[in-house]
């Protein structure tokens, strides 16, 4: 399950298959023009319980993933969203929704593509998506620009609207470009990553992040690393003398959206190849045993080490060292 603001985005399961039918007959003429098909499956109940057995099968064989949007204040049902005509040689698919009527003109399809179309990048490792969207369907096209898809090119005469002459369709596609850039701690975007980290580290550390707090004092910080998604400030890290040999990682944080596609391990790689060329032969760190992911991520390469400095006699501080 997909968690946003608003809404949760549930893959189907044949629990679905009554408020499914119901919404789409209610909508029928709405959805006709662009969503045919799926009307033309869906035209009793009983036909609508296979189709949710089918979207399970295809789920479970990863030829597809299609899920149910919800309003998280009522669980009520308000639209759909899918990937399908995967091609895993890449990997690539193409991304289909709808938000019900009813409920247009909220964001909730910019709100929904953006989470799915992350969740597809960062739990699938898609490396493309796209969408086809009629010309004159500019609702459409505003949500795929608000998520960051970008205009790819035209499809001249390839999509037939009820029995209207063939229409032109427009193609979106999102692939992500992930770019490192060496900075200070005067870097508004790193700023703006370190509120994030704090809010996150108070609702996970409680009274004792008023400890820590005084260690992670970041004004005068030289060597900053900041990780960009196509523009977009997604993750940070920063060395700062420990020693004469040695530096410490600082302030190690990727935005929850986009974890899980390695940011921050290349982050990590990228404060250490630049530790080396300052001169340095180890690299120190502490984090919280109850940042998990954290842990996963240093175990991996450093080994632990007694708790050093501040940290020394803190049960809940991990400490951990690597050479260069």
């Amino acid at each position: 399950m997909i968690t946003t603001k608003n809404l949760l985005i549930k893959p189907y399961s044949p629990e679905h298959s009554e408020c499914f039918f119901k919404s789409i007959t209610d909508n029928r003429e709405y959805l006709y023009d662009y969503f045919t098909n799926m009307l033309k499956v869906n035209d009793s109940l009983e036909a609508t319980k296979k189709y949710m057995e089918q979207k399970t099968i295809d789920w479970q064989e990863n030829k597809g993933f299609a899920c149910a949007i919800f309003l998280k204040e009522n669980n009520e049902f308000i639209g759909h969203i899918s990937v399908r005509e995967i091609d895993w040689k890449v990997p690539k698919g193409e991304l289909a929704y709808f938000i019900f009527e009813k409920y247009s003109g909220n964001n909730y399809g910019a709100e929904a593509l953006t989470a799915f179309k992350n969740w597809c990048f960062a739990k699938k490792k898609f490396n493309r998506l796209f969408m086809k969207i009629a010309v004159d369907n500019t609702a459409s096209i505003k949500v795929a620009e608000r998520s960051g898809f970008v205009y790819e090119g035209l499809l001249k005469k390839d999509y037939r609207k009820r029995e209207q002459d063939l229409t032109d369709m427009k193609i979106y596609g999102y692939t992500e470009d992930l770019e490192f850039v060496r900075t200070t701690s005067q870097n508004t975007d790193f700023a703006n990553l370190i509120v994030k980290l704090d809010e996150n580290l108070a609702s996970r550390n409680g009274d004792m992040q008023e400890y820590f707090n005084q260690f992670n004092k970041v004004d005068a910080i030289k060597h900053v690393i900041i990780a960009y998604i196509n523009g977009v400030a997604v993750g940070c890290g920063a060395i700062k003398q420990f020693d004469n040999e040695s530096v410490e990682v600082k302030r190690m944080f990727v935005s929850e959206e986009y974890r899980g596609r390695g940011i921050a391990y290349n982050i990590l790689n990228q404060l250490e190849s630049w530790a080396k060329e300052l001169g340095y032969t180890f690299s120190v760190l502490e984090t919280s045993n109850v940042q998990v992911e954290a842990v996963a991520l240093y175990t991996r390469t450093y080994t632990v080490i007694e708790n050093y400095g501040q940290y020394a006699g803190i049960e809940t501080s991990i400490c951990f060292k690597k050479e260069l």
